[in-house]
């Protein structure tokens, strides 16, 4: 379920590659700090003010969606349509996001972003009925503990965290291949190893995302637009973590079933 949410494009074609891209930008660094007005208090707000909408957009709908489908299993083949359509639109929306993502204005960033939220709410769904909503509710407080500490450990350490970049990158390939043995040859411990394996994986991307808090309002703080699609770019970024990061805390609870 979600196996889009691991997501090469957000990772490789966000903050990181941008600073590649608009090496021309002049003055937005370290002596304009305060240019655009904004201070980098009111900048994180705004980043996990994003993310916070946008879960709490997915995680609302599927929790109704899968209230509803669990009273009326006769409603999952009507369901199954919408439920395609809106992997496709998902997929649509995460490669806008993550390639256009500062060439956009940054109203249709949000309201891409907004949307992507609606179709993986959608998508959601599905799993946490057959998980069962009181594993699903476990699993939510897990990973927002998880996160939490993370993100906080990403905000305080004096560390580099981009080198762990392409530590976080190797990792993500072998779990997906793990993932897809994991279809064809069902193994209690190869489960188990997935389960925790991805756990770690986005563990890390959450400090790693963290970090980029700072960094992108460092490079865009002499653009009030700018600083805008870095938010949004950087909620994105800390909400596929945090689904992910669900995901995988929720296989790691519900694996019997």
């Amino acid at each position: 379920m979600n196996r889009n949410n691991f997501n090469n494009n957000s990772y490789d074609n966000g903050y990181d590659n941008y600073n590649n891209n608009y090496n021309g930008y002049n003055g937005y660094g370290v002596n304009t700090y305060n240019a655009s007005g904004v201070t980098l208090a009111d900048f994180s707000r705004r980043v996990y003010g994003w993310m916070a909408g946008g879960l709490s957009v997915t995680f609302v709908l599927a929790f109704l969606i899968q209230s509803v489908l669990y009273s009326n299993p006769m409603l999952l083949a009507q369901f199954f349509p919408v439920y395609i359509g809106s992997i496709i639109l998902e997929l649509i929306m995460v490669i806008a996001l993550g390639f256009f993502v500062y060439k956009l204005p940054s109203t249709v960033s949000l309201i891409l972003f907004l949307v992507y939220s609606v179709c993986n709410g959608i998508n959601l769904a599905p799993t946490l009925m057959l998980a069962g909503a009181d594993k699903a509710i476990w699993a939510f407080a897990a990973t927002a503990l998880l996160f939490g500490a993370f993100s906080i450990y990403g905000i305080v350490t004096k560390r580099d965290l981009t080198k762990l970049r392409p530590i976080l990158l190797i990792g993500l390939f072998v779990l997906i291949i793990f993932a897809v043995l994991g279809m064809f040859f069902r193994m209690p411990a190869m489960d188990l190893g997935i389960s925790l394996l991805g756990i770690i994986i986005f563990v890390g991307f959450t400090a790693y995302d963290t970090q980029k808090i700072k960094r992108g309002y460092e490079y865009f703080s002499g653009d009030g637009e700018m600083l805008k699609k870095a938010s949004i770019n950087i909620a994105l970024e800390l909400y596929l973590d945090f689904i992910n990061l669900f995901l995988y805390i929720l296989r790691l609870f519900a694996r019997n079933r």
